[in-house]
């Protein structure tokens, strides 16, 4: 799918659920998805796939807000606007697909538990696991989409803090150091599996301690906090 294409069905989506679910499945079609994901998550992507079209159909007004993309002006004819909002789609799903993907990794190293779905919990009149399951999804169906939601959101600030679209982040820093940026920070506060504590982040940037302190409850918090709530966090 060219640019052009992809810009007019990304318009289409964001005023139609049909073409929003059209807008998800095309996104195993575009081959700049899997080039920009990287080899180490290919092993995820078929498992991962479902849930980011799921994701992109039903989140996809937040991606021109994400962007500051006014779709409403944008000229789809024009090659230029178009590279320009298809570059920026792809870079959006990417950052989603990568999240699922991670969950899936998660989920495939834990131990499974295997047992029979007619096995009944408790006596004879009990409901068996899969009578329970059904039961479940149906009284807390609202429950988990309200989870799903706020999963999707939670990618999108990490998303957001790792690209930085607007630089927002990453000129937001002391002056003459540029590298105690809110962006590192966040990374290394937040996103860094283990998290750096305070006194790790201020000894690899070689900055006071104190500094990574006030610059972070200061400074980059409460910038995070107005990001969240752009991005539909309340």
């Amino acid at each position: 799918m060219d640019d052009a294409s992809l810009c007019q069905l990304i318009r289409d989506a964001l005023r139609s659920p049909e073409q929003a679910e059209a807008l998800a499945i095309v996104i195993d079609q575009l081959p700049k998805i899997k080039n920009y994901l990287g080899k180490g998550w290919l092993p995820y992507y078929n498992q991962a796939l479902p849930t980011t079209e799921r994701d992109v159909q039903r989140n996809i007004s937040r991606f021109p807000q994400m962007y500051r993309l006014d779709m409403e002006v944008i000229n789809c004819k024009n090659p230029s606007e178009a590279a320009l909002v298809s570059e920026c789609f792809i870079k959006w799903v990417v950052m989603i697909l990568k999240r699922d993907c991670h969950d899936v990794k998660r989920r495939r190293i834990r131990e499974p538990i295997i047992v029979s779905m007619g096995d009944r919990k408790g006596g004879e009149d009990s409901l068996t696991i899969e009578e329970t399951i059904a039961d479940d999804l149906t009284l807390t169906g609202t429950g988990k989409l309200i989870e799903e939601e706020r999963r999707f959101l939670s990618n999108q600030i990490r998303c957001y803090i790792e690209e930085d679209p607007e630089m927002r982040l990453r000129n937001c820093h002391p002056r003459n150091r540029p590298n105690t940026n809110c962006q590192i920070l966040s990374q290394k506060l937040l996103l860094a599996e283990p998290r750096f504590t305070p006194r790790q982040v201020a000894r690899e940037l070689d900055v006071p301690e104190q500094t990574v302190y006030d610059r972070w409850r200061n400074y980059c918090l409460p910038l995070l906090k107005q990001i969240a709530r752009e991005l539909g966090f309340q």
